[in-house]
């Protein structure tokens, strides 16, 4: 039923959670996870950063890219990291309607004044993709 499941993350305890389920999707129905972790240079609320910075939020998505491929692969599973700039929810969505079957997702991220300034990540994933999306409350 679900062949690619894709799991965005951030490293909050709603995405590892999201993580979580995803596995337990992937060993009922036998799917691939791909977990996608989006960062935005041109949002973080304050303003131009030095290009020291940026570097560090790109390497912080790495690693977590990196930690949860290791986690799903340490439970048997076929698995796929990516980190890739840009805007969030429309990369989500891209790659959603693209390149997936499923969109498991957590409640709310790391970012909770977004929710207030641009509107919920996971709320315009619901309202976007094409393709079944559960929500995951930790």
């Amino acid at each position: 039923m679900y062949n690619n499941i894709l799991v965005p993350i951030d490293g909050s305890e709603n995405s590892s959670k999201a993580l979580d389920v995803a596995i337990e999707y992937s060993k009922l129905f036998n799917s691939k996870i791909t977990v996608l972790s989006v960062t935005n240079e041109n949002y973080y609320g304050v303003g131009t950063l030095p290009p020291e910075a940026y570097t560090k939020i790109d390497d912080t998505a790495k690693r977590i890219v990196s930690n949860a491929e290791k986690f799903v692969s340490s439970k048997g599973i076929e698995v796929k990291g990516i980190a890739q700039k840009g805007n969030a929810k429309q990369v989500i969505v891209e790659f959603a309607n693209n390149r997936a079957d499923l969109v498991i997702i957590g409640k709310s991220g790391t970012n909770t004044l977004d929710r207030f300034i641009m509107g919920s990540t996971t709320e315009y994933v619901v309202r976007n993709a094409k393709v079944q999306v559960l929500v995951v409350n930790a």
